[in-house]
């Protein structure tokens, strides 16, 4: 036999804040229903938005409303049945069929005569629109919210919520465990792995605090996500594509960031798990052009050995460039090193020679300082141009959209790269000593690091590496291609230092390689 229910749904969201509770919707309803003269046979409960289809307890009541078990629904208004098309279309075709006798609210009964439903189609489009409207209202503000700089979600490990302010703030316990985390990373110091078995173990770190989660250990999925996370190097990365420059403080460069990407292996890329293998992903084939893949091979002894191999454009088209031993390589790589180390007299020669002019070169790195801020004024500028385009009808929305997200994504990255500090000609002096003294030691080192330092060390000194016939070649990388090209010109070297001893520095020449 048919049944009077009652149904009362509060959501937490902003949408209801000015809807009785639960409790005073079942209190207010059973009052209504002692005065009507109806028996209340249950009492259905939910506590979520109905801004979209998919409610559990709705879900139930409406397949008992289609096998004709319900006599009546009690509602406190319409819009707790349906707040989207979708409901609104399940509950007035019930009433129109006549499958649902009747919806009872606090202020009037809906049934199948026509004014009812129009009356109901009404109620429940006016809650629709609402939805509609508060949709766009919370877009228009997370958009002014991203243009200032700040996100809507809750900031990534290292940062917290300003609750007066409505900003993003350091967080005091874990900022500093976060920015140590970042410079073993980038420095070489440690692998991802290590990084989390130190966090875990020796940092203490642990997850903030939440109603639900938190207060435990990263895990490496967790911590891949940091590490690629651009929210660190002051960019605001949405799903849609779409990229702001943050305002909050940042904890590395938009280098820095890029280097990290380098070694954690982006998508796309070739890196196996925990970095197995050392130079994944760096070497191509120098027949097919295809990108080396790394294979191990354990022997009955036990030792291992890495080999890289191609394996052709596709299986039907197999490349015959034999495999690469990683041990050839290596060799490969530290003889390279060794042509770009120099002694200590022409070290000092070179610095001696080079300062003062790298110090004269200080305003050519201005004027690429200027040269960023033109790319930007010209990235903003296509910007309006593929907005006329599209306003005239020019552009397809599906190319505006793609082209919008690229040009706000190239603008948000140029903005970051302007906000890095210039650096003065002391500080290039700096930085060629630090060159200088890497290129004396950087056989030594690498043959003492690790896996990780050696990509670092391949990564930071040479690209472009190609292996044809088992032979490994690659370019030196500035400045490390002038010291490489000099020193395989032993004489220059003899007599530039030998003018520089004699104090006839004002006669020497300028390299040319």
């Amino acid at each position: 036999m048919p049944v009077n229910v009652i149904y009362a749904r509060k959501s937490t969201e902003s949408e209801d804040k000015q809807v009785l509770s639960i409790d005073s919707q079942i209190q207010e309803l059973k009052l209504l229903a002692l005065k009507r003269g109806l028996t209340i046979a249950e009492v259905l409960t939910e506590s979520k938005s109905a801004k979209e289809p998919g409610r559990a307890i709705f879900g139930t009541l409406m397949r008992r409303i289609h096998r004709r078990e319900i006599a009546g629904v009690l509602c406190w208004k319409m819009d707790r049945l349906a707040r989207n098309h979708f409901d609104t279309g399940q509950v007035l075709q019930a009433l129109a069929d006549g499958k649902l006798p009747m919806v009872i609210t606090s202020d009037r009964t809906y049934t199948a005569d026509g004014n009812d439903r129009f009356l109901g189609n009404f109620e429940l489009g006016m809650a629709t629109k609402y939805i509609d409207d508060l949709r766009q209202n919370v877009k228009r503000g997370n958009r002014a919210r991203f243009q200032r700089g700040w996100p809507n979600f809750r900031p990534p490990h290292g940062y917290i919520e300003d609750p007066k302010t409505k900003t993003v703030i350091r967080d005091p316990e874990r900022w500093d465990l976060v920015k140590k985390m970042w410079d073993e990373l980038i420095s070489g110091r440690m692998r991802p792995v290590q990084i989390l078995q130190a966090a875990k173990d020796d940092w203490g770190f642990r997850t903030r605090k939440t109603r639900r989660t938190g207060g435990r250990p990263l895990s490496a999925s967790q911590l891949y996500r940091l590490f690629a996370n651009p929210f660190y190097s002051g960019k605001i990365q949405l799903t849609s594509g779409e990229s702001y420059r943050g305002s909050h403080e940042r904890m590395i460069t938009a280098d820095q960031f890029e280097r990290a990407q380098k070694i954690i292996g982006r998508p796309g890329k070739a890196r196996p798990a925990k970095h197995a293998f050392t130079y994944a992903g760096l070497l191509r084939c120098g027949r097919c052009g295809c990108i080396l893949t790394p294979e191990a091979h354990v022997k009955p002894s036990g030792n291992r050995y890495v080999y890289y191999r191609c394996h052709g454009p596709s299986r039907f088209k197999p490349c015959r460039e034999p495999a690469l031993p990683e041990a050839t390589l290596e060799s490969k790589i530290l003889a390279q090193l060794q042509e770009m180390a120099i002694d200590q007299e022409a070290a000092e020669w070179f610095e001696d020679t080079v300062g003062p002019e790298i110090k004269a070169n200080a305003d050519q790195l201005r004027t690429a300082h200027q040269s960023l801020e033109k790319s930007v004024q010209a990235a903003g500028s296509e910007l309006e141009s593929l907005l006329n385009l599209r306003l005239r009808g020019q552009v397809d929305d599906a190319t505006y959209d793609r082209k919008r997200l690229e040009l706000i994504d190239r603008q948000t990255v140029l903005r970051l790269k302007l906000e890095q500090p210039e650096p003065s000609g002391d500080e290039l002096i700096s930085r060629l000593e630090k060159v200088l003294e890497f290129s004396l030691t950087a056989p030594f080192v690498f043959a003492k690091a690790g896996p990780v330092q050696r990509r670092l060390i391949v990564e930071a000194t040479t690209s472009n590496w190609t292996v044809k016939d088992r032979e490994p070649l690659c370019l030196a990388k500035n400045p490390f291609s002038i010291l490489a090209a000099a020193t395989s010109r032993p004489t220059w070297w003899v007599t530039r230092i030998e003018n520089w001893k004699e104090g006839q520095g004002s006669q020497r020449e300028t390299p040319c390689v």
